[in-house]
């Protein structure tokens, strides 16, 4: 379960990435269209064609010529009878199109956005082992270890991948300069620990200025389920 999620990060940078390249592909399309069609000033004849704007221009060569809208969308934004930019390709009158940015590049754009949100949303997962282990990093260094009272072990419901919920084992310590119960838990473990816990005792290294900042040490689980 650990291995599924651990590679999800990997699978949402690279499904972002791979949008992000197709947008760029659409949108280079786009561009050497618009850069070789003709503009010309059409005239909305209808905005109520299954949601499409329908439009008629007149080529520079003469033509004239009837187009519905790519996009649809209800209201149109365009009024019966309105003057709007037309651009058509040379070669084919009837690939036509009215230029405003909703038209051109409103799918692009959510197409950009999607890759976005599956890249980041992978790039988030990245960061956040970054940080973790930044954080093991410092207190092996400079932290103090402490030996915590095992609790027990609960179950994480705010997180779920494939309808599975991770456990985390909690440990409680007496701080004896303050006198206070301090309370610990583990990382999210993907398989119910309880049976390889064998001891009350269970190992937290702390930042000795700020308690809250902690780990807790479970080494002592099987590597190949974790």
């Amino acid at each position: 379960m650990k291995n599924s999620f651990f590679s999800l990060k990997y699978i949402f940078c690279i499904m972002g990435l791979m949008i992000w390249a197709q947008t760029f592909y659409i949108y280079h399309k786009n561009r050497e269209g618009i850069e070789k069609a003709n503009l010309v000033s059409g005239i909305v004849l209808s905005d109520s064609a299954n949601d499409r704007t329908v439009v008629s221009f007149v080529t520079k060569e003469g033509k004239r010529i009837k187009f519905s809208s790519n996009t649809s969308n209800n209201p149109s934004g365009f009024t019966k009878g309105e003057r709007v930019e037309v651009l058509y390709n040379p070669s084919n009158p009837n690939d036509a199109s009215i230029n405003d940015f909703y038209t051109l590049y409103l799918g692009v754009t959510i197409l950009g956005l999607i890759g976005a949100v599956f890249f980041f949303t992978g790039f988030s997962f990245f960061r956040s082992d970054r940080s973790k282990q930044k954080k093991t990093d410092f207190l092996q260094q400079g932290g103090k270890s402490i030996i915590t009272k095992f609790i027990d072990v609960q179950v994480d419901l705010g997180v779920s991948f494939n309808d599975s919920n991770p456990y985390f084992i909690c440990t409680e310590w007496l701080d004896p300069k303050t006198n206070k119960i301090l309370f610990f838990e583990s990382d999210n473990i993907w398989f119910d620990p309880t049976e390889y816990i064998k001891t009350d005792e269970i190992k937290v290294v702390i930042d000795s200025k700020n308690p809250d900042n902690y780990y807790m040490d479970i080494s002592f689980l099987p590597k190949n389920k974790k």
